[in-house]
């Protein structure tokens, strides 16, 4: 999470006292320079008036903040720190040129006020000055090799300019320096993340920087979001949603958390709790994501995955109803205009079909539901009575032979797990869900032959693999490499 200019001198004030002003610009143990009172009482009632204009800047009002600086700048005209919190209080407002002719200012007083020098760049970035602002980081950095802000401020420009392997140099830089930066370990196992999926780097590493983030920051919802999404691209899904819901113990209404455990839930083939993320994740204001800034949620994709749980559970109503909100959201929607053609033709179909069913379909989702219920509250006995009992009225209950699939493999039971799931999968042969969550528990189960062709059929089904599927290429060159032996050793008989 970027710092704001606002939070960047949050503790402005803590250090003030009679006769000085200590600044903290970033963090408290980032403190790089002190107020230097000078002689006489100006200075005092100058102290007395800043006291007051950081008070301000702190509650936003940012007005009055310049009124005081004013007032404060003719007791001592030349003091940098009021014309630095002139350009920070100007920056907040919305005013950029006179934010730029302040912060130049504090420069021109002190070439070497590294605070302001790097407030500055943040400025500059913030104004759409890219280039500009990377020149006032590389300057820090060379007028003090152990200011880890710039370095920190430096390696975000040059990751979003794909310029991985220098972003990643800087952010070690500034770890180093302060092994305590949150925000640079952050980004450092991000850009590592970003150049493995390229191909380039090693998972292992983009996971140990970013534990050490959440070591330093464990309050923090997007660090385990972020952990969880990398545990997604190894194919480590039981670890992904452990740390998704870690993330949303700490922001319930995390937007992009619900979504990203709806995906999970339903590569392990379980549409209802897909489902129900998902409608959590819709309720969410965009504003408090955006205010949090938080990353945002692609409304269409999590549209069209919900009309696909919705068909799966066989709500074609509802999945109807929210296939055509997914197609209203983009211009080329031919694809999904013929297959809600098809489904309001099958609708038509299964109105004959409802009088012949020999149980009430919303008992046995009443008992899905209540199973699913049970099994979150651990009473895995209990949900497991559940989903037989769902199994008497309707024999052919997907939702429960998958879900027994479920609680099998949660017990140990690896065999009976694999068992329920592929008598799950007769049910429903092209849910994708299904077919991936299957060759997931396969590879659990140590048959990486049987895994990497189910990991196929999805691909077939879904078009691509989710996530980064460098884990399922792995397991299948694996198997080709293993079989190629075997043969050798059967041709020489050794």
């Amino acid at each position: 999470m970027r710092r704001s200019l606002r939070t960047i001198v949050a503790s402005f004030a803590s250090g003030m006292a009679a006769t000085s002003i200590a600044v903290a610009l970033i963090t408290p143990a980032l403190a790089e320079w002190t107020y230097q009172p000078s002689s006489g009482e100006s200075h005092g009632k100058s102290t007395a008036i800043m006291a007051k204009a950081v008070e301000a800047y702190k509650n936003g009002d940012n007005n009055t903040c310049l009124a005081l600086c004013k007032a404060a700048q003719n007791f001592e005209h030349g003091n940098k720190n009021i014309v630095h919190l002139m350009a920070l209080a100007y920056a907040a407002a919305g005013d950029n040129y006179n934010a730029m002719v302040q912060f130049r200012a504090a420069l021109t007083l002190d070439y070497n006020f590294l605070p302001c020098r790097n407030n500055y760049g943040l400025f500059l970035k913030k104004t759409g000055k890219t280039e500009e602002a990377k020149k006032m980081f590389e300057e820090c950095i060379r007028i003090n090799p152990k200011y880890p802000d710039a370095y920190y401020n430096l390696g975000v420009i040059l990751r979003e300019k794909a310029d991985l392997d220098r972003a990643i140099e800087c952010f070690e830089s500034a770890t180093r320096l302060n092994p305590h930066y949150f925000e640079a370990e952050r980004d450092l196992g991000l850009a590592i993340f970003e150049k493995a999926q390229q191909g380039n780097g090693d998972m292992k590493d983009s996971m140990q920087a970013l534990q050490r983030a959440a070591q330093l920051v464990p309050d923090n919802p997007l660090i385990w979001y972020h952990l969880g999404y990398v545990d997604c691209a190894e194919g480590k899904l039981d670890d992904a949603e452990t740390m998704f819901r870690n993330s949303l113990m700490r922001e319930p209404k995390l937007a992009v958390g619900h979504w990203e455990l709806a995906r999970l839930r339903y590569l392990r083939g379980d549409p209802d709790r897909c489902i129900s993320e998902i409608q959590v994740a819709k309720k969410i204001s965009p504003v408090f994501s955006d205010d949090h800034k938080y990353p945002k949620v692609d409304l269409q994709q999590m549209d069209m995955m919900l009309a696909s749980a919705y068909e799966v559970k066989g709500m074609l109503e509802d999945a109807v109803d929210t296939y055509k909100e997914a197609a209203g959201m983009q211009k080329s929607n031919g694809d999904i205009g013929r297959h809600i053609a098809a489904l309001v033709k099958q609708l038509k179909a299964n109105v004959h079909k409802k009088n012949k069913e020999k149980f009430d379909p919303k008992e046995v989702q009443a008992l899905i539901s209540k199973g699913i219920s049970q099994s979150e509250d651990g009473d895995l006995d209990g949900a497991k009575q559940t989903y037989l009992r769902a199994l008497e009225l309707n024999p052919d209950s997907f939702e429960a032979t998958q879900y027994l699939g479920g609680l099998l493999e949660a017990s140990g039971d690896i065999n009976g797990a694999l068992a329920k799931y592929q008598a799950a999968m007769v049910l429903k042969p092209n849910f994708e869900g299904a077919v991936y969550n299957l060759a997931y528990v396969l590879e659990k189960a140590n048959l990486p032959s049987d895994a990497g062709a189910m990991y196929q059929k999805f691909h077939e089904l879904a078009g691509r693999y989710p996530y980064d599927p460098k884990h399922i290429v792995a397991l299948q060159q694996d198997d080709v490499r293993e079989r190629a032996r075997q043969e050798q050793i059967k041709k020489r008989g050794y």
